[in-house]
């Protein structure tokens, strides 16, 4: 392999926002930190320190205007995260048990004392949401979707690829990653940073749906690009559409960067069709389509997230390894992004 890789970036075809609560939330995060991530190593916990996951919250939900909006986002994406570091390399009895804890404690149920203290950020975010104005049925609706759509059809599924080191047929990993991404539930975040909880009759409609999943496929693939250096370093990792492209077409690293973009911006192109194209979803057209503009800011606001925000997750060493998991056992090459 060359000593550089060169990898393209992911472009969009709309404006994205930056939001003025950039690298505003570090004192919460600390905070949080402390309190609540102490069942992780010191090792672990040193290394999300450096990962600014406290900015996924701005950047993602970047037109929000207000400091609990979008706080409540940032509050997600930390856990979000270290739910699937910590437990994608469990045994699928040890996740199911997680998730479903996971599960009750989203529904309302109190942390008991000596559980983890991730448990107590969920239930603040569920307190959250409901001065935010989230209704039971938009509750419960984020609390399945996190249990069914991200750890059970995504994270379930993809671990125990991950052990075996099977490799997958690309039209599945797309739909395990979709799910794993966690970007369904994160979807469901627009609500209370908007205020509006969309109903179900619109949020269940088949065009919404399937520009639900094209968003979380879209971010998966632009997870892929931005992780190439970590994913090539780590043995176990299966999981990324460039190194599944090489091994199912016999294709070489360049050739398998092209195509996976190709892919990427089909699906970006049939998302923008599909949001240019709704239906009368009267007498909450304005709310939907607020909603879709959400969505695309998530999009892309992630996507300069892994570039701009000084994030340390994907350099050498950045990562934090699952309890079972070996980290990286092949030395690095070195990206550069175009």
């Amino acid at each position: 392999m060359n000593n550089q890789l060169n990898v393209p970036k992911p472009v969009y075809p709309w404006e994205t926002l930056q939001s003025p609560f950039a690298g505003t939330f570090y004192e919460e995060e600390t905070n949080w930190y402390d309190e609540d991530y102490q069942f992780l190593s010191k090792e672990a916990m040193a290394r999300y320190r450096k990962m600014r996951l406290v900015d996924v919250g701005p950047f993602m939900v970047p037109a929000a205007t207000k400091k609990d909006r979008i706080l409540h986002a940032t509050r997600f994406a930390i856990y979000m995260t270290v739910t699937d570091d910590y437990a994608e390399l469990l045994p699928i009895k040890e996740i199911a048990a997680f998730r479903d804890r996971i599960f009750e404690v989203m529904m309302g149920d109190d942390p008991k004392p000596g559980e983890i203290g991730m448990l107590r950020q969920m239930q603040t975010n569920r307190k959250e949401w409901i001065a935010l104005g989230m209704p039971d049925f938009w509750l419960e609706r984020i609390a399945k979707n996190y249990k069914y759509r991200f750890v059970t059809d995504g994270i379930m599924e993809e671990s125990p690829y991950k052990i075996s080191k099977d490799v997958p047929p690309i039209p599945l990993f797309h739909l395990i990653r979709a799910n794993s991404i966690g970007m369904i539930p994160f979807v469901d975040l627009i609500c209370p940073s908007t205020g509006f909880a969309l109903p179900d009759y619109i949020y269940n409609h088949t065009v919404m749906q399937r520009i639900i999943m094209l968003q979380s496929i879209i971010v998966a693939l632009q997870n892929d690009f931005a992780t190439i250096g970590k994913e090539l370093a780590i043995e176990s990792e299966i999981f990324n559409i460039i190194k599944l492209l090489q091994h199912h077409h016999k294709i070489s690293f360049d050739e398998a960067c092209k195509e996976g973009m190709k892919i990427h911006d089909e699906l970006v192109n049939e998302f923008v069709t599909l949001s240019n194209h709704l239906p009368n979803f009267s007498p909450y057209q304005k709310e939907t389509e607020e909603f879709i503009e959400y969505i695309k800011q998530m999009i892309s606001g992630l996507n300069n997230w892994y570039y701009k925000s000084g994030t340390k997750r994907y350099e050498p060493g950045g990562f934090a390894v699952p309890p079972n998991g070996k980290g990286e056992t092949i030395e690095r090459v070195e990206i550069k992004y175009f």
